[in-house]
């Protein structure tokens, strides 16, 4: 079973669904469920929860900053007595599927569900995939038999900080789709297929799972400063802001808008650059596409960390004004060496089948 939530945008369930798909390919005969743990629990707790989340992250960013940087003190409270509150609903979970093993992709649920482990009917495995290039004490419980990592600094953290032993530390990468790992279509071939220009230099935009960021004034400014090259925009399940965006720059020939798309291999492989928010996930899956990065305003907290991560590994650049976003890229237009030497230090940083080397990991904890 993968033990997931919805409640910080798609990106946990996304790596639920790559173990999944990971486990499907390499153990076939193995039922593999997805469940969240907050809905089980409460569905009214879970929309309170999910409301002043993205209220904070939108509109009190610092606030949420300001929490995480108090991790120590906060993760404490929550092994200790919300997890203990939700460990009953979770104990019924797990006697009613009897998993041999549970992975959970979310902090929120591994405390409830490493309070449970001891009491429940048939012993399993308790697995922790950290989707982040860093890790907090929320996602750290003496019950926990190992943990999926992103990269080695994560790996040292959770030994150096938290007394983890390295045995239980496995470094497959954030888990993302395995198709990433599959041979995709030549770039041309799909951007025809869509309308982007085979020869323009073609910038990916999105604002992770929600459409957050400043993604309308991003659009404005490559329009006046960038109108040769094609920008691609990815709005996720923020329905408003897509219609909002096309009745603006629909007919504008170098703007494609798109939704939510569900697998974002193929328009990742052919693009040249992505302006994102940093979340563990859509990181992860530009790094397995070889694509360069611009961060732009990354949420405070584990976003801010990654995009610590990723500028310290030169696989990423940060413009906070959207304005001088289009001077950032324009360098990378003129001086293609500088974008071929960026791009071969992201392949070498990319995880393309960590999906996969999850699944083998899990697989051995099955046994």
């Amino acid at each position: 079973m993968v033990l997931t939530e919805t409640i910080g945008g798609s990106g946990h369930f996304q790596a639920a669904r790559a173990i999944r798909r990971g486990l499907n390919r390499s153990e076939s005969d193995l039922d593999v469920e997805i469940a969240c743990g907050l809905p089980f629990f409460s569905r009214n707790l879970e929309g309170m929860v999910r409301k002043v989340y993205l209220n904070t992250i939108q509109y009190a960013p610092g606030l949420w900053g300001a929490a995480y940087s108090k991790e120590r003190e906060f993760s404490e409270t929550f092994r200790s007595s919300l997890s203990r509150m939700l460990a009953g609903k979770m104990r019924e979970l797990l006697d009613r599927k009897r998993p041999r093993v549970v992975v959970s992709t979310h902090a929120f649920c591994l405390g409830a569900i490493a309070e449970a482990k001891e009491r429940a009917v048939q012993p399993f495995q308790l697995g922790a995939a950290i989707t982040d290039f860093d890790v907090n004490g929320f996602w750290v419980h003496p019950a926990v038999d190992f943990y999926l990592v992103a990269h080695e600094y994560v790996a040292a953290k959770l030994k150096n900080h938290y007394g983890v032993p390295d045995r239980q530390i496995y470094r497959t990468g954030i888990p993302i789709d395995p198709t990433f790992a599959d041979p995709a279509p030549e770039p041309e071939v799909f951007r025809r297929r869509v309308g982007i220009s085979p020869d323009a230099f073609t910038v990916l935009l999105m604002g992770g799972g929600v459409g957050l960021g400043p993604i309308e004034q991003a659009i404005m400014q490559f329009s006046r400063d960038m109108c040769d090259a094609h920008l691609v925009v990815v709005t996720g399940k923020n329905q408003e802001l897509l219609e909002r965006l096309k009745s603006r720059f629909q007919t504008e020939r170098q703007v494609h808008l798109f939704g939510y798309i569900n697998g974002m291999r193929d328009l990742m492989k052919s693009s040249d650059l992505i302006v994102t928010k940093p979340g563990g996930l859509t990181s992860s899956e530009a790094l397995a596409s070889g694509l360069p990065m611009l961060i732009c305003q990354p949420i405070p907290g584990q976003e801010e960390r990654n995009s610590r991560f990723l500028t310290e590994h030169r696989v990423a650049l940060r413009q906070d004004q959207p304005e001088e976003i289009p001077r950032y890229i324009r360098s990378f237009v003129q001086s293609p060496q500088r974008w071929e030497t960026m791009r071969e230090r992201v392949s070498q940083l990319g995880r393309p089948r960590s999906a996969l080397d999850a699944a083998d990991v899990i697989a051995e904890h099955i046994q």
